[in-house]
């Protein structure tokens, strides 16, 4: 077929190569040099095809430059000189520079002729090539930036030595099911399992007080046992690293491994920081080491500036030791090492042996149904009850960003559609020149894929920048996020990707249309039209994004709904003005009057009506308190030898300032001091499922000691864990009965509670140096937290919806303008005829409202099938909301109105005569 184009093209003559220059689109006195110096060359047939196209390109590459016809054949000089030295090149010139077969470099040569010629055809087009490149863009950067997110959290494996052999272990109850391990739980298995472990390393998160000149500054730290690091395998980047003869007694060694960041951050990557002291929580710590600078802590995401060996947390905190010996405390992530040709089974064996010997023992929290639960720890991301939220959060967002990049590429291929009824003359010229159908199509599909490598460099470009935006908001959190966000093979690999995919899937059916043409025909009359397959197809991508754009908003309107319902839900305290600092009181001799002294002292700052103390405070997601009890009548849980609820100790101004409401009985006085009768308040769930049909004021519950409690109040229910529970079980005992050296001073005010935190911070900072704070914030940002994932779903939802129904209402515009366009003619004959002006702009109109009414009724569909799968992560809404599912197509259809109805109202104003003329 190509050899038969090529003889037809070498029978040419002057006038007929000059008719094709033309129908190639340049103008009368290009055409005819093109034509002449052709001619004159004398070349072969398939010589003369290829020194037609390539001067066609260059006065192509002339006039996009700006120059005009007289200036390009007066810079092309003498064209009998320029036919000989064309003659005499191309005569040395193998058949590979045409692509065909010969030695190996045919494929190259032609591939870097089709990049050449996609950059000119792209250059030449400024408008589209913006239009598609920022179009890709969008799209992939919206991946990109989630795949940078998920493979900074999810996929990036730790930098530990052998990970197929480490492993995470758990203590499982009935209550809790992945609950982490104490110090003594720590050490004895520790010991009794060196038969089956390598090492057994252990590491608590907390915040160590480090004494600066500009005064006391929080430091995220890791506390850890002497075989942490070795079990990770990881290897120090100066110094030496914690080992066992760091932690071998509480109080002792008091030594600190300094993280990366913090080294090159606060000591400017100094080496001579090793052997130097830093002061923390008032001692002296001797820093030993520098971690290795890819190594993030036990944690993702909550990366530690110090490491610390877990025995000095008596003195960091300021604590009794038998607080870390306290089998209650269960603080410590643990993670082993299994010796080489030990058995996930033979580990689990020795552990149940272990297990089986604290149930005998009675050790604190162990019932019948506790055992120990091990886990590879490649299975584990963060923490097995945070995993179960992050990795669907991670696919639906995904899945989402996913639909909009198919929408921009949706948009691409109604793009090259249109363009491609606008390319049929060159298509068809290049076809008679002797190019065959294959070649077309790849140089075609080498122009989109040039477009969308365009689109994915700017797309991640993009993405990193908005990831950064988002990290660098001041959100309400209670401890510090570090992400990585590195742009390592994994991201560049699935940026690269996607772009070839967007640029090959998605231009591959356009790039077929454009090359099954009638060549004569479309060489003959030049108004030939493009089809009605090509609009069928364009129709189909313009109801697929509209569809895609229903399913978003969808999705982003119910998380909108539900982070509305969880804002409006009452926590059942923090409706009132108030500041809230989460204090360490450093003083060992009586930290009590420490605390006395900073709550009197805070209750004179203006604005204060009130200043209460919680132990724990509720809605805290940095650690609960709960207590086990009994009640006469009440069973525990099957294997459980105790009931169980969250407990806090409070004074008595705990309630009004917080506002806590009392339902019955009295809060407490000063009367109730630890060395009075125990007593306590209990919430109304507490006496409803405890006390049921009781009076609860005067009745008791009793404590493993033994000690029995006698309850004096009821308050009401309040939020403990999350906004969306049921009520839950709460004891308040009094703050003297139920001591802590790291308080919760809850500061009610009348005046702003920001401007009344600042002022505490300062009064604490200049006035008592043993009081270091290790969180502050007010009370409305506190409750904020809470609903923290409800309303960053519904923005990102929110704002990924918006930008796929703005690109799919980009594209439905273009296609009635396209198709305007097209009809010229036909409208200018309607409206010869006599056709009303409003009757044209409204069978226009409704020829675009068709398409997005039926991809929007489509849209639905498939919403109310995939909103099942977001009913668990949904608040007080349900996944079939009738609100959302009648407001979303409403939007749909008004914003594609719009869109259609712009290009229509233009159609309306076209002159009959004007079209009538127009070919």
């Amino acid at each position: 077929m190509a050899d038969a184009r090529e003889e037809w093209f070498g029978r040419l003559d002057r006038l007929e190569v000059e008719r094709l220059a033309r129908s190639a689109g340049l103008p009368t006195p290009l055409s005819a040099l093109v034509a002449e110096v052709v001619t004159r060359a004398g070349l072969a047939e398939e010589r003369r095809g290829e020194v037609f196209a390539e001067l066609v390109g260059h006065f192509h590459d002339g006039l996009a430059a700006g120059r005009s016809p007289d200036e390009l054949i007066a810079r092309f000089g003498d064209r009998t000189v320029a036919a000989r030295l064309i003659r005499e090149e191309k005569r040395l010139t193998t058949p590979e520079a045409l692509g065909g077969a010969g030695s190996g470099e045919g494929w190259f040569r032609r591939l870097l002729r089709d990049i050449r010629y996609a950059a000119r055809r792209l250059l030449a087009r400024p408008a589209f090539t913006l239009t598609a490149v920022a179009s890709l863009a969008l799209g992939i950067g919206a991946n990109a930036a989630i795949f940078t997110l998920v493979n900074d959290v999810i996929l990036r494996p730790p930098p530990v030595a052998e990970p197929e052999r480490l492993v995470n272990i758990y203590i499982s109850s009935p209550t809790y099911p992945f609950n982490v391990f104490s110090y003594p739980e720590l050490e004895e298995v520790r010991r009794e399992t060196r038969a089956v472990f390598s090492g057994f390393g252990g590491a608590r998160y907390a915040f160590a007080p480090r004494d600066g000149e500009g005064g006391p500054e929080m430091l995220p730290a890791e506390a850890v046992n002497g075989d942490y690091f070795a079990v990770l395998g990881l290897r120090p980047q100066l110094g030496r690293l914690i080992d066992s003869s760091d932690a071998p007694v509480i109080g002792q060694q008091p030594v600190a491994v300094l993280s990366d960041r913090y080294w090159r951050r606060a000591f400017g990557a100094s080496p001579t920081v090793l052997g130097q002291p830093i002061r923390l929580s008032g001692a002296g710590y001797t820093v030993i080491g520098i971690a290795p600078p890819d190594y993030l802590g036990t944690n993702r995401g909550l990366a530690p500036d110090l490491f610390l060996p877990v025995t000095m947390m008596p003195q960091l905190e300021r604590t009794s030791p038998e607080e870390l010996n306290s089998y209650l405390n269960h603080s410590v992530f643990v993670r082993a090492r299994l010796r080489p040709g030990v058995s996930l089974a033979e580990a689990e064996g020795a552990l149940e042996r272990i297990a089986t010997d604290f149930r005998a023992r009675q050790v604190p929290d162990w019932t019948e149904a506790t055992r120990f639960r091990l886990i590879p720890s490649s299975d584990v991301i963060i923490y097995p009850p945070i995993d179960r939220l992050l990795v669907p959060a991670a696919w639906m967002l995904m899945v989402t960003v996913g639909l909009v990049l198919v929408i921009a590429c949706a948009n691409l291929a109604g793009f090259l559609l249109a363009r491609a009824v606008d390319r049929r003359k060159e298509v068809a010229v290049r076809l008679a020149l002797g190019a065959s159908r294959a070649q077309l199509v790849s140089q075609l599909l080498v122009e989109t894929v040039l477009v969308s490598a365009l689109g994915g460099a700017v797309g991640v470009w993009l993405g990193r920048s908005l990831l950064a935006t988002v990290l660098a908001l001041d959100l309400p959190l209670p401890f510090p996020i570090t992400l990585e966000l590195a742009l390592d093979w994994r991201v560049i690999g699935f940026a690269a990707l996607i772009s070839v995919l967007a640029g090959v899937l998605f231009s591959l059916a356009p790039a077929l249309q454009s090359t099954r043409l009638d060549l004569a025909s479309i060489i003959r009359d030049e108004s030939a039209g493009g089809g009605r397959s090509k609009g069928a197809l364009r129709s189909v991508l313009l109801g697929g994004q509209v569809a895609v754009s229903v399913v978003l908003l969808v999705a982003a309107m119910l998380f909108a709904r539900s982070f509305d319902v969880t804002r409006r839900a009452d926590p059942g305290f923090g409706r009132v003005g108030a500041a809230l600092l989460w204090a360490a009181v450093r003083d060992q001799g009586n930290p009590e009057v420490s605390i006395e002294r900073v709550q009197r002292r805070l209750g004179e700052l203006a604005g204060v009506t009130r200043v209460g103390l919680i132990s724990n405070i509720h809605l805290n997601l940095v650690n609960s308190t709960r207590a086990d009890f009994s009640v006469d009548g009440v069973d525990p849980l099957p294997g459980e030898r105790y009931l169980n609820a969250e407990s806090a100790g409070v004074d008595s101004s705990f309630f009004t300032a917080a506002g806590v409401r009392l339902v019955a009985g009295r809060t407490f006085t000063v009367f109730d001091t630890d060395s009075s009768a125990p007593v306590a308040i209990v919430n109304e769930a507490f006496a409803s499922q405890y006390f049921a049909g009781r009076d609860p004021l005067g009745q008791r519950f009793r404590v493993p000691s033994g000690q029995s409690i006698e309850v004096v109040g009821v308050a009401g229910n309040a939020k403990i864990r999350s906004l969306a529970e049921a009520p839950q079980p709460f004891i308040y005992r009094p703050f003297s009965q139920a001591p802590t050296a790291e308080p919760w001073f809850v500061i009610r005010t009348t005046g702003d509670a920001e401007q009344t935190l600042g002022s505490a911070l300062a009064l604490i900072r200049e006035t008592e140096p043993e009081v270091f704070v290790l969180q502050s914030r007010t009370m409305a940002r506190h409750l904020e937290t809470m609903s923290l994932p409800l309303k960053m779903a519904a923005m990102a939802l929110g704002g990924f919806a918006v930008l796929a129904l703005a690109i799919a209402s980009i594209g439905l515009y273009g296609m009635v303008s396209y198709s305007v366009a097209q009809r010229s003619r036909e409208v200018g004959i309607r409206l010869s005829l006599g056709a009303d002006r409003v009757a044209v702009i409204r069978l226009l109109l409704l020829s675009g409202l068709k398409l997005a009414t039926i991809g929007a009724a489509i849209g639905l569909a498939l919403a109310l099938a995939l909103s099942r799968l977001l009913g668990s992560l949904l608040v007080g809404v349900p996944a079939a909301d009738p609100v959302t599912f009648a407001v979303v197509p409403v939007v749909i259809v008004a914003v594609t109105a719009v869109a259609a109805y712009l290009p229509a109202r233009r159609a309306g104003r076209i002159e009959p005569v004007t079209a009538l003329k127009a070919d």
